[in-house]
């Protein structure tokens, strides 16, 4: 989540030529750690899970994933690494484009930027999530509504910001067609391939979780689900 927000601080870098201006403000560089994408991830980190405790005593193979590192290794960090720069590059290009003509400064450039990102990274976090609640509804499209009133607080305290940017590029349909094609271009590259993996070749874990989704109770109790063995050796 944070790579994202640096990848797209490292292109505005480069493409200023390194000086020292920044088109996001301080504060908002400091809240979206903070407030704008910390809540949501703890929240789920905490309510969120894969398969219910009855599915894990049945089928203790499926801890497997672990050992075998399934979930996480080298291979899907340096795919979300590219996911993640592929995602920052439509954050910054998108609107350098479709404002390239226009006379907006850097501040309204950079509040787009900062809104695109935090929405990115929730809508990243809830397509993830694998059980649903009204907490974990409210943290994620809370933080996004949080975002907006942030950043037009910042913009409108001359303590803050003063530049009242949000206030000038928001009335426009092109600060909203920009937020759109920003989401669209950037997440369904990750949907397609995430859909393609999970239904031509799921793992344990995805498998006995479409059973307890599809099947009652009583039907998973009385279901067998090819499983892998924990450390992925053959029986013998």
């Amino acid at each position: 989540m944070q790579c994202l927000f640096l990848f797209c601080f490292g292109e505005y870098v480069i493409f200023t030529s390194f000086t020292l201006t920044t088109a996001i403000t301080e504060w908002s560089s400091m809240l979206y750690s903070i407030i704008y994408t910390a809540l949501p991830t703890i929240v789920v980190g905490i309510l969120d899970k894969d398969l219910s405790r009855r599915t894990l005593l049945k089928y203790p193979q499926l801890y497997g994933a672990g050992h075998r590192q399934e979930a996480y290794n080298s291979k899907l960090f340096w795919l979300t690494m590219i996911d993640t720069l592929w995602q920052s590059v439509a954050v910054f290009s998108i609107p350098l484009f479709a404002y390239w003509a226009s006379s907006i400064d850097g501040s309204s450039i950079g509040d787009l930027w900062t809104l695109a990102v935090v929405i990115l990274v929730n809508l990243h976090l809830a397509m993830d999530i694998s059980r649903w609640s009204w907490i974990t509804h409210a943290v994620i499209w809370g933080s996004i509504i949080a975002t907006f009133i942030c950043v037009t607080i910042i913009d409108a305290v001359p303590i803050f910001s003063g530049y009242w940017a949000i206030f000038h590029v928001a009335k426009t349909e092109l600060f909203w067609l920009c937020l759109l094609a920003i989401v669209l271009a950037a997440l369904i590259p990750r949907y397609v391939v995430k859909f393609l993996y999970q239904y031509y070749s799921p793992c344990d874990i995805q498998i006995a979780r479409e059973a307890e989704k599809f099947r009652s109770p009583r039907e998973l109790r009385n279901t067998k689900i090819e499983t892998n063995p924990i450390l992925g050796s053959p029986h013998r």
